[in-house]
């Protein structure tokens, strides 16, 4: 199975992590996709906020223990400024940390996230997330083709 965009749309991620060497990775394993005409990426929860006031992004993967404004609190901020401005829909939203508690999960789950990828993760295990986020949340611009 093979995501591609379809004809005239354009695909953007943005990718938090405060740790340099995560976010590069994360970024080879997005271009491996071959998809995403905007990868953008913000070191913490502050950066994002500021990113996500600029530009609307199709999906947002972030880490969740981050210095100053750290991943939950970025969540937040970016669902009140979603219902502020009324978006149709909210933006997906890709967890990706080494350590959830229980307490981080429930208010994850407040703010309608459900997909979550541990670290260490594989470039299987990430773009499958991915994937599968994209096809379920943003049909209108993606479609499944055979290899």
């Amino acid at each position: 199975m093979k995501i591609e965009v379809k004809p005239g749309e354009k695909l953007s991620i943005l990718v938090v992590d405060d740790e340099d060497d995560i976010r590069e990775t994360l970024i080879m394993f997005l271009d491996m996709m071959e998809i995403f005409d905007f990868i953008v990426q913000a070191k913490d929860g502050s950066e994002a906020t500021r990113k996500c006031q600029n530009q609307n992004f199709d999906i947002i993967v972030t880490d969740l223990l981050m210095p100053s404004v750290k991943g939950i609190e970025f969540i937040q901020n970016l669902r009140i400024q979603e219902k502020r401005t009324r978006v149709e829909e909210f933006t997906p939203i890709i967890i990706l940390s080494a350590n959830i508690t229980g307490e981080e999960v429930q208010k994850a789950i407040h703010f309608g996230i459900k997909n979550v990828v541990t670290k260490p993760c594989t470039a299987d295990e990430f773009i499958n997330k991915v994937s599968e986020v994209l096809l379920k949340h943003k049909r209108n611009k993606v479609r499944v083709t055979k290899d």
